[in-house]
């Protein structure tokens, strides 16, 4: 299980949630953002809209399975200005 720290206030203009959850989707691996004593599911948009907390500038995200760290990379890059 990988972990990353990233910030998602880096870019200009935020990512559509679409593009984070498609991206997600396409990888073969979990996906969790953490939040306090809770985890979000990042491939389930009902999740993401309910507890996706954008507020916070950083996020902790989670990777578990086949490709976790291609899966790290492809979602560091879309918050990457």
């Amino acid at each position: 299980m990988l972990r990353k720290t990233m910030d998602i206030r880096q870019r200009c203009h935020p990512i559509p949630l679409s593009v984070l959850i498609t991206t997600a989707n396409s990888c073969d691996c979990d996906i969790f953002v953490e939040y306090e004593a809770s985890r979000v599911n990042v491939k389930d948009y009902d999740e993401m809209i309910q507890g996706f907390d954008t507020h916070e500038k950083t996020q902790m995200f989670f990777f578990n399975g086949i490709d976790e760290s291609s899966a790290e990379k492809r979602i560091t890059r879309l918050f990457a200005p």
